[in-house]
């Protein structure tokens, strides 16, 4: 039976109501993906688990919905697809999180009020503060003075969700680099 044919017949099953095609199918190819998976990302089982679930639902999701109606390649590479594009999301989330982290705890390790920190270098941090939207002031402050977490800052600011506040303070703190690097370049220690 060639992959178009198995594909058919399993997208006809599904399509007829038999939820027995779906089981199998997960159970059928659980394993192999969990070690194709492992070979190519870093995680736990729990997330190849969860990418697995993902490509199945959404197989069967569009299956039901009539927006797959035939494949021309076998059902496996369609869940292998699916499955790998929700990992790889989230090993770019993960490591924009380890990034933000990183820079989160170097900004927190600043003590500005330190002798040692140049004093110009702290009047152009509060004139180039000034100079930003207030939102972006108030955020940065909220964030690296204050030490207020994402949560924290979402619910104070009324934002939509954590990855808004993430994506706003990292545009905040994106402008204030830009006018350290600008300025600070024409310093001799920089």
């Amino acid at each position: 039976m060639s992959s178009n044919s198995n594909a058919e017949t399993i997208i006809h099953a599904l399509q007829a109501g038999d939820s027995q095609v779906i089981e199998e199918l997960y159970a059928h190819h659980r394993e192999d993906f969990f070690r194709w998976a492992s070979h190519r990302f870093e995680g736990t089982r729990q997330d190849f688990e969860d990418a697995w679930q993902d490509s199945i639902i959404a197989f069967y999701q569009q299956v039901n919905q009539g927006k797959l109606l035939h494949l021309r390649h076998e059902v496996r590479t369609w869940l292998y697809a699916v499955g790998y594009k929700r990992l790889l999301n989230n090993n770019r989330k993960m490591k924009r999180i380890l990034w933000k982290d990183q820079i989160d705890d170097a900004l927190f390790t600043i003590d500005f009020e330190q002798e040692t920190v140049d004093p110009e270098k702290i009047k152009f941090l509060q004139a180039a503060l000034k100079s930003m939207s207030s939102q972006c002031r108030e955020l940065l402050v909220a964030r690296y003075y204050q030490n207020l977490g994402i949560e924290e800052i979402q619910q104070s600011w009324n934002l939509k969700n954590a990855n808004t506040t993430s994506a706003t303070l990292a545009r905040c703190l994106g402008r204030l680099k830009d006018c350290f690097k600008k300025t600070f370049t024409t310093f001799p220690n920089g």
